[in-house]
């Protein structure tokens, strides 16, 4: 079940609210885990063995988070994180990871965290069943994160406010990530796929580049308004989840870029990984040893094809570079860093969207002319005229602006009229056109 569905809107959201807020707040937690067991089963697809896997999974990382308190052997760690790693790496593996339970790598990086927290002493082992799944769980960010600490997520769960205006603020929160997947994302996914259906080797070179831009900005809205749809769900709730998307393509480095794309999952890459492994306190060899294994294994975590790799690779490189010598020659500039790093992220797109080394490499021809005859050199005009507004705005949407404008005036009663109008545009094309899953199920 999606978070763009009318099911989702219409029937389970308004009945578990109305459950969640009926009970006592004793009693909420098991509400939040019941609840969360039925959305996850409904959006199974007929596949409850999914559900039977996150349940029997929360059931088994509950007792080594009790097993490891007290005993505290590295040993007993490691074999905890490599049932659950390799649980993982199964399944992606399997069938080209075409059964990947959605959301699996998600809520296993979140049991992950709270076991080597444990270790470390950070917290206690929770002593409450019911605690403990309402953080695995929770159905705002059981699919896609954002993940949270584990302390902070423990203290939430154990105790949570619950305010009008908090609630209101995430009604906010959760129509403009609708807008953003339904209204932006969505349509230029469009874009994006015209690019192959025309086939990479006969399309222009602007027509290559703004298709490309098409697909960074879908990327970017689509992840974002999932992002921002669970935090509106979560505030709605009590909890406040941490900010996933800090204006990315607005940053000055590759490194800066992956500390505001997706900023839970890198914080976690860097405390459970990049830290433990030496961190940059060891020397520059080792620092870029620690570098190069965070990226092998974020490539790794993204799929199984070797496109993923090859994404990974180059970005590694580049923060390799930036550390080496580049980082003191973009900071003599600011408008010189930007451009750089908005050419090196587009460039990067391209093996993360296409998984054939072919055809990717043909694409990369075109966006400079190379490897192609052009069989359409006036197709930017055409799809310009269609798509030119709609990228404008995803441009302007995804600058720091918005995030100002929206602050300035979230309190006026006009942009709550506002909302009410992007809500019921959003529910139209919803309505109108094909669901299209959100793109970070599939990792």
């Amino acid at each position: 079940m999606q978070f763009n569905s009318f099911t989702f809107l219409f029937n389970f959201l308004p009945l578990f609210l109305a459950v969640y807020y009926i009970f006592p707040v004793k009693w909420r937690n098991f509400v939040l885990v019941a609840g969360s067991l039925i959305f996850y089963g409904l959006g199974c697809g007929g596949n409850f063995w999914w559900l039977k896997l996150l349940v029997g999974l929360t059931l088994v990382t509950y007792l080594m988070g009790i097993l490891l308190q007290r005993f505290r052997k590295g040993w007993l760690l490691g074999a905890e994180l490599l049932m659950l790693f390799g649980c993982l790496m199964f399944f992606k593996r399997y069938h080209g990871g075409a059964l990947l339970p959605v959301g699996m790598s998600f809520y296993l990086f979140q049991m992950a965290a709270y076991l080597m927290d444990i270790y470390r002493l950070i917290i206690p082992a929770e002593n409450r069943f019911i605690r403990y799944a309402a953080q695995c769980t929770m159905f705002p960010k059981l699919l896609c994160g954002p993940l949270m600490e584990p302390a902070d997520l423990r203290e939430q769960v154990r105790q949570r406010s619950f305010h009008g205006s908090e609630f209101h603020r995430g009604i906010q929160e959760l129509i403009l990530g609708l807008g953003m997947k339904v209204l932006l994302a969505n349509r230029l996914g469009g874009l994006w796929s015209q690019a192959a259906v025309f086939g990479y080797e006969s399309i222009s070179v602007p027509f290559a580049w703004m298709a490309l831009l098409a697909y960074a900005l879908r990327l970017y809205f689509d992840f974002f308004g999932y992002s921002l749809m669970g935090i509106g769900l979560g505030r709605m709730l009590g909890f406040r989840l941490p900010e996933n998307f800090l204006e990315p393509y607005f940053a000055k480095t590759v490194s800066d870029f992956f500390r505001r794309w997706h900023a839970t999952l890198g914080h976690w890459f860097r405390g459970y990984v990049y830290i433990p492994l030496g961190g940059n306190r060891k020397g520059l060899l080792r620092t870029v040893l620690n570098l190069c294994a965070v990226w092998l294994l974020t490539g790794i975590w993204h799929g199984n094809g070797g496109n993923y790799l090859i994404w990974a690779a180059f970005l590694c490189l580049m923060i390799v570079l930036e550390r080496l010598f580049l980082g003191k020659l973009l900071n003599r500039s600011r408008g010189l860093c930007h451009v750089y790093l908005v050419f090196v992220i587009l460039l990067s797109w391209v093996p993360f969207a296409i998984g054939d080394w072919n055809r990717m490499t043909v694409f990369l021809g075109r966006l400079f002319g190379v490897g192609g005859i052009g069989l359409n050199p006036r197709d930017y005009l055409v799809w310009g005229q269609r798509y030119l507004v709609l990228l404008l705005t995803g441009v302007f949407c995804a600058t720091p602006i918005t995030r100002w404008l929206c602050g300035k005036i979230r309190h006026h009663p006009l942009f709550d009229l506002l909302l009410f109008v992007l809500f019921w545009v959003s529910i139209y094309f919803i309505a109108t056109a094909a669901q299209d899953p959100f793109l970070y199920f599939q990792y």
